[in-house]
């Protein structure tokens, strides 16, 4: 699985750094975790654009509003919730897909079905969308944009990451309505996470 983490080092660093530099040097770029320790690949950073490019055409997202986060992205987490914990195998990978149009499209399909009473609880689903994003594993599976959804990552799809690159963990798609969403999302994870953190000290 590659190289250990030195999450000591880690820990002392996000808590010495501010927010925005944290967010540059572990979630920018083309640096993946994932390619490059966990699968060991030698051109890890060609290898997570042939990745893209098939999500990209499978999934009909433009190249360049596709991206991997979380700790398939840097190792481990900066979720506050789990406390710098490494990637493992039980782990999803986080894919944010930015797309305006393909988040509008979704909540105009959630927003009509809400209308029509036929959703009670959509408190979480609510928080996603105050943070302009919209988490698939939690959308309603009868609304049909959805469904075509699910046609396009399908059993077919999965199996060709697998055998193609490697990827054997689930995926965890997220839909932000622009890149300031994303990083508004993640910035404020890292902030409260460094509170924690120097709460700790």
């Amino acid at each position: 699985m590659g190289e250990s983490m030195d999450i000591d080092k880690i820990r002392k660093e996000i808590i010495e750094s501010d927010t925005d530099t944290i967010f540059r040097n572990y979630l920018n770029g083309n640096d993946v975790w994932y390619f490059k320790v966990f699968l060991g690949d030698r051109d890890y950073s060609s290898k997570y654009d042939e990745f893209k490019r098939y999500v990209n055409n499978k999934l009909k997202i433009r190249f360049n509003e596709i991206a991997i986060f979380g700790s398939a992205k840097c190792g481990f987490s900066l979720s506050p919730d789990n406390n710098l914990s490494l990637f493992r195998e039980e782990s999803d990978i986080d894919l944010a897909l930015v797309s305006r149009d393909l988040y509008m499209e979704f909540w105009d399909q959630y927003l009509k079905k809400l209308y029509r009473g036929e959703i009670v609880n959509y408190n979480k689903f609510a928080k996603g969308i105050f943070r302009k994003f919209i988490e698939l594993d939690q959308f309603p599976e009868d609304i049909f944009l959805y469904q075509e959804w699910e046609k396009l990552a399908d059993a077919e799809f999965y199996q060709h990451l697998q055998f193609e690159f490697g990827i054997s963990h689930d995926i965890n798609y997220r839909i932000f309505e622009s890149w300031d969403a994303v990083e508004n999302y993640y910035k404020a994870g890292i902030s409260e996470l460094k509170r924690k953190l120097e709460v700790n000290i």
